[in-house]
């Protein structure tokens, strides 16, 4: 039995159709197959090379020399510039001092200060807080003091309980004006209260201002001083 036309017809196209997609297959070029991930590599870029610093050293600041706070002393002599005026026919250079007894400002040689003036019976000096107090009532009240110093034992090493001069008292000089002003009153102002201090003020102003310890200090005072500073 024959087939019909039509249907031989839808045959030979789908066998052609088969015979197509078979060629095209064999000619078509291989799939692409995916590259390959490049990963970039990383050049080490050279690092500078630390520069050597070197380490600071500790170098102290160099120590500012101090410099002295004492000054030049100043001999008492009949030359020197610490002079006084003469009372009652006698003048300063004729006190008597122990040998060597300087006046410095600031501190004593060996160190030793205070925020006042001071007698040092160490080292025989008067010690001024400063230069204006030179040529003062207050210079020759220490001046003063040394010559306590003279009166207890020429001027010698005293023992460190004596550097107050508390021996005076029992010199005769130091009973004699304590039998003096025995009674009276402390006229003097900014000064402790007791012989010494008496005695060294009794002292100065004989020789600086002899009208002003007849005023305040009295007769008595007065002609003890007359009587008795040379």
């Amino acid at each position: 039995m024959r087939e019909p036309p039509i249907l031989s017809a839808v045959v030979f196209i789908m066998a052609l159709g088969l015979i197509i997609l078979g060629l095209v297959a064999v000619c078509a070029p291989p799939p692409l197959l995916p590259l390959p991930l490049v990963t970039p590599t990383i050049t080490a870029t050279a690092m500078p090379s630390p520069t050597d610093t070197p380490m600071p050293t500790n170098v102290p600041s160099p120590t500012e020399t101090p410099k002295p706070h004492v000054h030049t002393p100043v001999p008492i002599t009949e030359t020197s510039s610490v002079t006084l005026p003469v009372v009652g026919g006698s003048n300063f250079a004729s006190l008597q001092l122990p040998p060597g007894t300087t006046v410095v400002v600031g501190a004593a040689s060996d160190g030793t200060a205070y925020p006042y003036n001071f007698y040092w019976a160490p080292t025989h000096e008067v010690v001024l807080v400063n230069e204006q107090q030179r040529g003062t009532n207050q210079e020759v009240h220490e001046l003063c003091h040394a010559h306590q110093h003279w009166s207890i034992n020429g001027g010698t090493p005293l023992p460190p309980s004596d550097y107050d001069l508390e021996s005076w008292y029992g010199t005769s000089e130091g009973q004699s004006f304590t039998a003096a002003v025995r009674g009276l009153s402390f006229p003097w102002q900014l000064s402790a209260v007791n012989g010494l201090e008496d005695f060294a003020w009794t002292c100065s102003f004989w020789y600086r201002d002899s009208q002003r310890l007849l005023d305040v200090g009295g007769d008595a005072r007065y002609e003890w001083a007359k009587g008795n500073l040379p």
